[in-house]
């Protein structure tokens, strides 16, 4: 019975991947919004439309490979009409608020804009550091030697 739950603790590790995965592309596309987007909603599309993962793992030729990339700019496409219809959306909703709310919005909007660079600050920050530590452990790696098939 002891050997049945092993078996089945090892399962979680598929869906702590795909939390960790969903995770990252939530952070991919903060570092990618753009800085003078209003849209919150940018976050969600853009998580779903940057990294066709199953569709990459899925694409085995270079045929798949490029149905991939188009799907992607179909995507990117769709992406930005929404994100177009959002901003337009904001805008009119902006038309109709009182001056106060006016205020707090952009406010709100500024706050947004502070956020999402401090955020690209560190991801470039952390990629540097990134660089560092490869650089260092590669002081310690084996040297390997690549042959080149006839």
């Amino acid at each position: 019975m002891r050997s049945i739950w092993k078996w089945k603790r090892k399962w979680i590790v598929i869906p702590v991947a795909a939390v960790i995965l969903l995770a990252a592309g939530a952070v991919g596309a903060v570092a990618l919004a753009d800085p003078g987007n209003e849209s919150g909603e940018e976050l969600a599309l853009v998580a779903t439309a940057a990294t066709p993962a199953a569709e990459v793992a899925a694409g085995e030729s270079g045929a798949g490979l490029t149905q991939v990339a188009q799907n992607v700019k179909d995507r990117r496409a769709k992406l930005k009409e929404r994100l177009e219809r959002i901003k337009k959306r904001w805008a009119d909703a902006r038309e109709k608020m009182t001056p106060a709310d006016q205020a707090a919005f952009d406010q709100l909007q500024n706050t947004a804009k502070t956020q999402r660079e401090t955020i690209q600050e560190a991801r470039k920050s952390l990629a540097e550091t990134l660089k560092q530590m490869r650089a260092l452990v590669q002081k310690y790696q084996p040297a390997t030697t690549t042959t080149s098939a006839p």
